[in-house]
């Protein structure tokens, strides 16, 4: 009996440092989750991406959705060799009955990672949000804004333009009210005074914008309030100024100006045709 007890302890010392290892390897994952938007709309297909660090041969990761911390799916996903795993659903059913914060939960191997969307089952109405805008070099800043008539899905800035990018998803004409932080994006003359944000929307899939009038002004020491009439069908606007977060030197504002001057040819002779939008 004393020998197979010291047999049974030599064995299970032997195989410690194998077990300590596979979990210290575990301990140190990192998991990466992407969508391919912000902001979605009833019987939208959702497409979620995502990279594991180091793969376990055979493990799948499981990806779970919730709503306000109710579970509404689950599902499996294979992961490739490189780490990489994709998988869709859609914004449709049951579950998605209510308009919110939905969280999306990747686990695998003893690591999870959380990601946020924002779901709405009707774009036609009129809804108040915040935007978080991440700035290319570091940091974030909040725009405040009020959509009807769709939904915005992502807010970038554009270092090279000098510009804000929103891209939208409509289901009817509308407007977007946003508030622009000064921080952030702003439209100043050489004397420091305000003028016209330049404001290009785009339509569909067409890379030729058309510049479009703002209904309403409103201006304050720390941000500027612009009102945006949108139609059914555009996807993109752009709102150019005279800096962005981080700042531009004086040869970027130069091919700025170049830059501006083309778009406004190429606006302009687009205005002939096209009536205002109320």
């Amino acid at each position: 009996m004393q020998k197979i007890s010291l047999f049974v302890i030599l064995s299970v010392l032997l195989t410690m440092p194998m077990a300590f290892g596979q979990e210290e390897s575990l301990g140190a994952q990192i998991i990466t989750l992407k969508a391919d938007n912000t902001a979605y709309q009833e019987g939208d297909v959702i497409t979620i991406t995502g990279s594991i660090e180091k793969v376990i041969p055979g493990m799948p990761a499981t990806l779970q959705i919730f709503f306000e911390k109710n579970l509404i799916q689950v599902s499996q996903v294979k992961v490739s060799q490189d780490g990489e795993f994709t998988d869709t659903f859609t914004a449709a059913g049951p579950q998605w009955k209510n308009e919110g914060t939905v969280t999306i939960k990747a686990d695998y191997g003893g690591a999870s990672t959380e990601l946020n969307i924002e779901f709405f089952k009707n774009t036609s109405g009129e809804y108040t949000s915040n935007y978080e805008v991440k700035i290319p070099d570091g940091g974030t800043f909040d725009v405040p804004y009020t959509m009807k008539g769709g939904i915005i899905s992502a807010m970038n800035v554009n270092q090279k333009n000098l510009s804000l990018v929103i891209n939208i998803a409509t289901s009817s004409d509308g407007n977007l009210n946003i508030n622009l932080p000064r921080e952030g994006i702003d439209s100043l003359d050489n004397n420091g005074q305000d003028i016209d944000f330049i404001v290009l929307m785009y339509e569909g899939n067409s890379e030729i914008p058309i510049q479009t009038d703002v209904r309403k002004v409103e201006t304050g020491d720390e941000f500027r309030s612009i009102d945006i009439p949108v139609k059914d069908g555009d996807t993109k606007i752009e709102i150019v100024g005279t800096h962005v977060v981080p700042e531009f030197g004086t040869i970027a504002m130069i091919v700025l100006a170049v830059a501006i001057v083309s778009i406004i040819a190429v606006s302009a002779k687009s205005r002939l045709s096209i009536m205002p939008r109320i």
